[in-house]
């Protein structure tokens, strides 16, 4: 938390790696979530997104010297909007591992795409937060 008078950050502090994993119950083979979850935080600032489902993308991920994160995102898992794991790297170790709930909204039915723009946005302010 900052100061008091001083404004919280709104980006995260140095460049990070975030490798997606393909959204659980995503219907194959084009994606259309995990493809607009990557869009969604590839232009957010600070952030190098790759999917993590071909080798050439698991072999960037791996070689990033820097933070990073792999994420393992569910649309509506559990009932929720999209439930969010996500494992936290800093020198090619293993730190620490998260979970994020996005909730439903309550009044009623969204579009899988709000979902995943919500869960994107949602998902980056909360790395924010953390003072990632």
């Amino acid at each position: 938390m900052p100061p008091e008078g001083v404004p919280a950050p709104t980006t995260l502090s140095q460049q990070w790696m975030i490798g997606i994993e393909r959204m659980r119950d995503d219907p194959g083979p084009r994606l259309p979530y995990t493809n607009r979850m990557i869009e969604d935080l590839a232009a957010m600032p600070k952030a190098q997104v790759v999917f993590l489902g071909v080798p050439q993308n698991d072999i960037q991920f791996n070689v990033w010297q820097g933070p990073k994160l792999r994420l393992d995102p569910w649309l509506h898992g559990e009932g929720n909007c999209m439930n969010v794991s996500y494992t936290l790297f800093q020198s090619g170790q293993r730190q620490a591992l998260f979970g994020l709930v996005i909730a439903p909204l309550p009044a009623g039915v969204e579009p899988d795409s709000a979902c995943v723009d919500r869960a994107a946005s949602a998902f980056y302010q909360a790395l924010v937060v953390q003072g990632l």
